[in-house]
């Protein structure tokens, strides 16, 4: 995958457009989790460091798409946690502002891209607009790759000089990692549904030893099998695309689970074929957890991907967190992404064992299915 990268330029007194993801969540004025903010600092630093003038945009949230300023969807409670953390000024404009001044700040930051006509469309008026505000465009919203949107991909098209900032080429060398290197490969995936994640278990099954399925996932798989698994959340229409995949010999199924008639009540163990018609699968039981361990523990890369059971309940968390300490202990290489992932790392006391968390949801599930991202393609044609 050829692409220029921030290292490989030279910054000095050059002006610089850096497109994050500071989609971030806030609660009444304040930003809630700093994840994406922290992990974007270093390319900002690198580019403050080497005496570059820095103009920084990114979007937040669904705004409408009207030229109009949305207070709800402003990024100034994300400019306010930056400014503390990088302890600067850092002045917010709208894009018609900032086209019209004669920019003599070190570090801007542009209001929310998507308060713009034509970012979520790529339109090419926006895109050479975006273009025209710095010498350099660089990319590090990695999270945001998989959208053709103006300030992500359009922009590199119109841009004279374009490359990947540190986070993006973080998460495209761990990914990388984990698809390319496959000895002794597996992949954990849990979730609510199987529909949004069909194509990336049938792609992971044919480039990985071992996939491992939980949750929702696994009970329309287990309905696919014959088992009468009583009230447990299942999508009834993908049944036909489960039965295909559990006759794959590389996908694993536990069978020995913990059901409740009531996510509030306390579960009791059985096998799949002993489940009562009033009863649901919560989590995974300690004879399937059991069984994963040699796996998990022999991995050479694991990539994980959602919870394996109910793990917002602490009576159904077990199965999750056992996993979880599972990969930190295993020697292989760990890769986690997905919010509910990344929460239930959290819960489980793991997140920072994890050789890499990933800061994106769908673009990292685009990438690991081996689709092609918009933005990342543009890179590599404006590298050619």
């Amino acid at each position: 995958m050829r692409y220029k990268k921030l290292n490989d330029v030279n910054l000095s007194d050059k002006s610089v457009l850096l497109r994050l993801d500071l989609n971030t969540p806030i609660e009444n004025g304040r930003v809630t989790n700093l994840e994406r903010i922290v992990r974007s600092l270093p390319t900002v630093k690198l580019i403050l460091e080497a005496g570059a003038r820095l103009v920084i945009m990114s979007h937040l949230g669904r705004p409408e798409e009207n030229n109009t300023f949305q207070k709800e969807f402003s990024l100034a409670p994300v400019v306010k946690e930056m400014e503390r953390l990088l302890n600067i000024q850092i002045p917010l404009y709208s894009l018609s502002e900032i086209e019209g001044l004669d920019q003599k700040d070190n570090i801007s930051v542009i209001e929310n891209t998507r308060f713009n006509v034509g970012e979520k469309s790529n339109d090419l008026e926006l895109s050479e607009r975006l273009a025209n505000l710095a010498d350099l465009f660089v990319m590090d919203a990695f999270a945001t790759s998989h959208r053709a949107h103006a300030s992500t991909t359009g922009v590199i098209t119109f841009s004279d000089q374009a490359c990947a900032g540190l986070l993006l080429d973080e998460e495209l060398t761990a990914l990388s990692k984990v698809k390319e290197d496959s000895k002794n490969s597996i992949a954990i995936l849990g979730g609510a549904k199987i529909s949004t994640k069909l194509s990336l278990i049938d792609s992971l099954s044919k480039t990985v030893d071992k996939v491992i399925l939980g949750g929702g996932i696994a009970n329309t798989c287990l309905a696919a099998k014959g088992f009468n698994v009583g009230k447990s959340l299942v999508e009834d229409s993908m049944l036909e695309e489960a039965k295909e995949l559990i006759g794959n010999p590389k996908i694993t199924i536990p069978e020995s689970v913990i059901v409740s008639e009531s996510p509030d009540k306390p579960g009791r163990v059985t096998n799949a074929n002993s489940i009562n018609e009033n009863e649901s699968i919560f989590d995974i039981a300690p004879k399937s957890l059991f069984a994963l361990e040699s796996i998990i523990n022999n991995a050479g890369t694991i990539l994980w991907n959602g919870p394996l059971g109910f793990f917002e309940k602490d009576n159904f968390a077990m199965g999750t967190i056992t996993v979880a300490k599972m990969i930190i202990s295993s020697k292989g290489f760990s890769v986690a992404g997905g919010g509910d992932t990344i929460s239930a790392a959290e819960k489980a006391g793991v997140l920072d064992s994890l050789d890499y968390v990933s800061t994106a949801g769908g673009a990292f599930l685009e990438f690991m299915e081996g689709r092609k991202l918009p933005a990342i393609e543009a890179l590599i044609d404006k590298a050619d």
